[in-house]
Formats: structure tokens, sequence, C-alpha cells
């Protein structure tokens, strides 16, 4: 099924914020017009985030928020800006000691999409590489450098509809990428969330 480019995600970390840029994404992949953007204190993000139409942050677009409060392996609602609930996301803990694996539910809490690494290698060497005698802190560094992505997965069909992509070396930039009949059934804001999320809220 042919994927094409749908938001571009920046996220620039300072001493004391957290920030995230989310574009619309051109049919090249190139970013165009920003439609959500978040800053927010370090020690709060894991608990809500929320984005806002524009840098000035006077409108809110959506907000991220978890059900419960320091808990990273619960459930994320994605709420619009009178608090309905556009839909959630929910990290897989079992699977995710092997590699980083999520379901994105809709707004009646369905199950609609999995996503999780694509590489299992390279999800290995990044929890255990670590632990190896000698070469350990070596394998710790070396492996920053490499791009791990992930994939969409359909939950009625099992077929891959999504790809969400670093595209940089040093900088923490993704694209997200999926198929028409995909990116239409999920709201763009819930989408933007789960790319967010696998940013903001991995711990490896």
């Amino acid at each position: 099924m042919r994927m094409k480019p749908r938001l571009i995600v920046e996220q620039k970390i300072t001493p004391f914020v957290n920030r995230y840029a989310i574009y619309e994404a051109a049919a090249d992949g190139t970013k165009e017009e920003l439609i959500a953007f978040a800053q927010q204190k370090r020690i709060t993000f894991k608990e809500k985030i929320t984005f806002y139409t524009s840098e000035q942050k006077t409108d809110i677009a959506f907000t991220l928020r978890a059900e419960k409060v320091f808990d990273v392996h619960g459930r994320y609602f994605v709420e619009d800006a009178s608090g309905a609930l556009l839909g959630a996301l929910r990290k897989q803990f079992k699977k995710s000691l092997i590699r980083s694996s999520w379901k994105v539910l809709d707004s009646s809490e369905k199950d609609i999409l999995e996503v999780h690494e694509n590489n299992l290698l390279l999800a290995l060497i990044r929890r255990f590489g670590g632990f190896l005698p000698v070469v350990g802190g070596f394998v710790d560094i070396l492996v920053d450098f490499f791009r791990y992505h992930f994939v969409f997965m359909d939950e009625s069909s099992k077929q891959e509809v999504g790809q969400y992509h670093k595209f940089t070396l040093f900088r923490d930039h993704y694209r997200l990428s999926m198929t028409d009949e995909a990116y239409d059934a999920q709201d763009w804001r819930v989408l933007a969330a789960m790319g967010v999320a696998l940013d903001a809220l991995q711990s490896r």
C-alpha cells in the first residue's frame, strides 16, 4: 500500500523545557505549515502536554494527558480544546521490554493501530548492549547514532499502514508517512500525539 508523508515532528531539548513543533508534510516530505506547538517544563512533561495552534500559545489544538500521574505504562488520553476525547494511546509494557510497542485507540477506546520498533535487533542492542563487559559503555554511545524507526500496523487487517522515521542524525526530527485510508480513519491530532509520545515518553 502506498504511503504518503503526513506530518513532521521536530523536537528541541533545552535545560528546562521540551519543545515540539508539528508541521504538515508536503508530498516530497518537506515541512509546510506549523499546525501544533508545545513547550513545557521537563519535570511535568510526562503528566500532560498542551499543544497550541501556534508558537504564540493563544489557542489550544489538543492535549495529551496521562490517565494516572507518574504512570508511564498506562493510558494517555488525547483531548481537544474543550476536553472531548479524540483517542488514546496505551503502552504495551510486556512487549516493550523487548522493543517499544504501543496501541492507538479511537474515541470509543477501541484498538485501531499497533505501533512498534521496526528493527528488533537494534531494539535489543539499545536495551542490553550497555551491559556487555568491557565494551558496554562504547555500545551505549554508538547506538545513539543509529536512527531507529517505528511501523504502524492496522489492528483489523494486520497490514503495515504507516511508518515513523527519524530522518536526521543529530537532531530529533521525525516524519510520519501513512496510507490514505489509515490517515483518514483517525484524527490527525491523535497520530501527532503518538509521534510525540514515541520521543517524549520513551524509556529505552
